[in-house]
C-alpha cells in the first residue's frame, strides 16, 4: 500500500523522500554505533578507574597494617565504600582474620579459604555483573594484610548510560534538523531540475501541434561576446544560433542541421548545457521532420502510391532513429542535471546541502575508516620525493596564509617500501594541523618545517621525519589526548586525524611522537625503519 502510494508522487517528492530515508539510516547508524562503542569504552575506563583508586587508598593506608591501627583501617575501608558502584570492603590480616569490615559483625572471623583462593597476588574475579577485586598488601615482598572489595557493574553502567542517553538526545536533535534542512534542500533542487524536463515536455507538445503545421520557428538567438556569425560548417551564410531570423534558417537547412550541427564544436559551445542542447535538438529533429514532410509532399503528387509508402517508411525509420537518439539525449541530461544546472539559486540550496551532507559523512568515516584495519601495500619508493609532492599539493594553502615552507629532505635516505598513499595522507594531516594551529597566531613569522634524517639508532638505522611549526601548540593538558579518537580542539574537526596517522605509522611498524609548547609551536617525529 505504501509502495504504491509513493509510485503515485511526483519525483520532486520521491527524491526528498529518498534522500532524506537513506540519512535518517545513516545518521541513526552512524549515532547508535558510535553510542555503543563510546559505552564500552567508558565502561572499561571507569572500572580500571575503580580498581585504580582502591589500590591507592590502599597504598596510602599501608601503615595502618603495621600498626594495627584499626580507626585508620575503618577511614581507608569508608574511603573506598564511597566510591562509585562499590557496596562491599573487608580488611584481614595476614592470618585472615576480618580486622575491618562494612559490615561490623564480620568483624573477628577467619576466613583462610580467601587465602588459599587468591594466593599472593593482586585478584579480580567476575560473577554475573559483580566484580571482586582481592588486593594483598605489601612492604617489599612480604604480605602484611589483604583487602577483599566488590562493586556492581550494573550501577556503573547506569551511570554512563545517563550521560549518554542526554548526548544521544542532543544529537538526534541535531540529526533531525539536518534530515528536515535535507528534506527541504533536496525538495527544492528536484523541483528545480524537473522544472527544465516540464517545460521540454511542454515545447514537444508545442512542436507536434503547431511547429509541424506551421511554415515557421519561434527560435531567439543565442547571446555571445563578440560572437564569430559565420557557420564552420559552410551549410549556411552565418550561424543560425546567432542570426536574428534562426528558425527561418534552420527550417532552410532541415536535414542537414541534424547531421552538420549536431558535430559541430561552435554548436556545442554556444548551445548551453544539455537540456538547452535538448531543445535545439528538437527544433532541428523539427526543421528535419518539416523537409521530410515538404519531400514527402512532393512525392505525393509526382509518384504513384506506392513510391510515397515507401517514402514515408525511410521517413518513419529516420524519425525512430532521431527519437532513440532524443531520448538517449534525454537520459543523459537528466543525470548531468544534478551538478550542472545553472541555477543561482539551485546552487544556493545545492550548496547547503552539500556542505551538510559532505560533514557527517566526513565523521562517519573517520569513524569507519577508522574502525577498518589498515593494511599497507608497501612499494619501494623515495621518500623525500613522496614528501615534496605531498607539501606541494598544500603549498597554495601555506601561501595564502603568509607561511614559510622549509624542507630538509636529507638526500643520503634509501629507497625502501612504505605506502605511498597512506605516508602521503600522514604529511596532509600534520601540514593541515600545522596550518590550521597557525591561523590562530598574529605574526608575520610563520613557517612549517618538515626535514627527514637517515640516523642510526641502538643498533639499526631509520628513517626519522619531523613536521614542526611555530604555531598555537598544545596545552598541557590535551598533550595525552591529541592520539585519541574523537578528541579535537577544531570546532568542526572530528577527532580521528591524529589517530588515523597514528595508526597509519603503527601499520609501518613506526613510531610517532610529538612535542609541543603552548604558546610556541608543536613538533611530530616520526621513526620508521627501513629495513
Amino acid at each position: 500500500m505504501a509502495l504504491d502510494y509513493f509510485k503515485k508522487l511526483s519525483i520532486r517528492w520521491k527524491v526528498a523522500l529518498a534522500t532524506s530515508v537513506y540519512i535518517l539510516f545513516v545518521l541513526l547508524g552512524a549515532i547508535f554505533f558510535t553510542a555503543f562503542s563510546f559505552e564500552q569504552k567508558l565502561l572499561k575506563e571507569k572500572n580500571q578507574s575503580i580498581v585504580e583508586n582502591i589500590k591507592n587508598i590502599i597504598e596510602s593506608y599501608k601503615d595502618s597494617f603495621v600498626l594495627r591501627n584499626l580507626e585508620k583501617i575503618d577511614e581507608m575501608i569508608k574511603k573506598i565504600d564511597d566510591l562509585p558502584s562499590v557496596f562491599y570492603v573487608s580488611v584481614l590480616d595476614i592470618d585472615g582474620r576480618i580486622i575491618g569490615d562494612t559490615d561490623i559483625s564480620n568483624l573477628g572471623f577467619v576466613n583462610k579459604k580467601l587465602l588459599q583462593e587468591f594466593g599472593k597476588k593482586p585478584v579480580i574475579k567476575k560473577e554475573k555483573n559483580i566484580i571482586s577485586f582481592y588486593y594483598p598488601v605489601k612492604i617489599d615482598t612480604e604480605n602484611i594484610g589483604f583487602v577483599v572489595s566488590k562493586y556492581n557493574l550494573d550501577i556503573l553502567k547506569y551511570t554512563i548510560d545517563k550521560e549518554i542517553i542526554k548526548i544521544l538526545i542532543q544529537t538526534l536533535a541535531i540529526a533531525s534538523l539536518v534530515i528536515l534542512v535535507s528534506f527541504a534542500g533536496v525538495f527544492v533542487i528536484s523541483g528545480y531540475m524537473v522544472k527544465p524536463l516540464i517545460n521540454l515536455k511542454n515545447k514537444i507538445t508545442k512542436i507536434t501541434t503547431a511547429y509541424i503545421d506551421s511554415s515557421e520557428i519561434d527560435l531567439e538567438p543565442v547571446e555571445a561576446i563578440n560572437p564569430d556569425e559565420k557557420c564552420i560548417k559552410d551549410i549556411s551564410d552565418v550561424c543560425w544560433l546567432l542570426s536574428e531570423n534562426a528558425g527561418d534558417i534552420l527550417l532552410s537547412l532541415g536535414d542537414k542541421s541534424l547531421k552538420e550541427c549536431s558535430v559541430c564544436e561552435k554548436f556545442r559551445q554556444l548551445s548551453g548545457d544539455e537540456i538547452q542542447q535538448l531543445n535545439y535538438s528538437f527544433y532541428m529533429m523539427v526543421a528535419s521532420l518539416k523537409e521530410y514532410l515538404r519531400k514527402l509532399d512532393e512525392a505525393h503528387r509526382e509518384r504513384e502510391t506506392l513510391n510515397c509508402m515507401a517514402t514515408m517508411g525511410e521517413m518513419s525509420a529516420k524519425i525512430a532513429h532521431e527519437v532513440k537518439n532524443a531520448l538517449y539525449a534525454i537520459g543523459n541530461a537528466a543525470n548531468y542535471l544534478k551538478n550542472n544546472i545553472e541555477n543561482d539559486l539551485v546552487k544556493e540550496f545545492s550548496g547547503v546541502i552539500k556542505e551538510e551532507v559532505n560533514r557527517l559523512n566526513k565523521m562517519t568515516v573517520s569513524f569507519l575508516n577508522f574502525s577498518k584495519l589498515i593494511e599497507p601495500v608497501f612499494e619501494k619508493g623515495n621518500l623525500n620525493d613522496e614528501i615534496t609532492r605531498s607539501v606541494m599539493l598544500l603549498k597554495p594553502d601555506m601561501d595564502f596564509e603568509n607561511i614559510k615552507l622549509i624542507l630538509e629532505l636529507d638526500k643520503t635516505l634509501p629507497d625502501f617500501p612504505f605506502d605511498k598513499n597512506l605516508m602521503k595522507q600522514v604529511i596532509f594531516n600534520l601540514v593541515l594541523n600545522s596550518i590550521d594551529a597557525l591561523k590562530e597566531k598574529d605574526s608575520e613569522d610563520k613557517f612549517i618545517k618538515i626535514k627527514t634524517e637517515y640516523i642510526k639508532m641502538s643498533d639499526r638505522k631509520i628513517a626519522r621525519i619531523t613536521v614542526e611549526d611555530n604555531g598555537a601548540g598544545i596545552s598541557k593538558e590535551n598533550k595525552d589526548k591529541i592520539f585519541q579518537p574523537f578528541f579535537t580542539t577544531k570546532p568542526k574537526g572530528t577527532g580521528l586525524g591524529l589517530p588515523m596517522v597514528y595508526k597509519i605509522i603503527f601499520s609501518h611498524n613506526g613510531a610517532i611522537s610529538m612535542e609541543s609548547e603552548e604558546g610556541k609551536g608543536t613538533k611530530f617525529i616520526i621513526d620508521l625503519r627501513p629495513e
